[in-house]
């Protein structure tokens, strides 16, 4: 699924839970053992990863983000549609 196919409904969750670690209040490392892959979180991407832990909504990780950061709207629609389309082309998101 590319990203302009998700939906601000649409239904997202982690296809799995990956080992973690913390470096930090605001970065989180996965690691993907299978793949032997490491994945680097900061700032907004590990607030979305951490979302995705249930169910969520593009609509309601945008509104959370718009509370933490100064950024507007369509802004954060592209930019948080571009990493999940990369966590969905990794295979660790999915979409219902």
């Amino acid at each position: 699924m590319s990203q302009q196919n998700i939906k601000s409904d649409s239904i997202l969750i982690r296809t799995s839970q990956l080992p973690a670690a913390e470096l930090g209040p605001d970065d989180t490392v996965l690691l993907d053992a299978e793949r032997g892959v490491y994945y680097g979180l900061e700032g907004p991407a590990r607030q979305i990863w951490e979302k995705l832990g249930e169910e969520t909504t593009l609509d309601d990780i945008c509104n959370s983000l718009i509370k933490e950061y100064d950024v507007e709207r369509a802004q954060c629609e592209s930019d948080t549609r571009a990493f999940l389309g990369e966590l969905i082309e990794n295979g660790l998101v999915k979409v219902r």
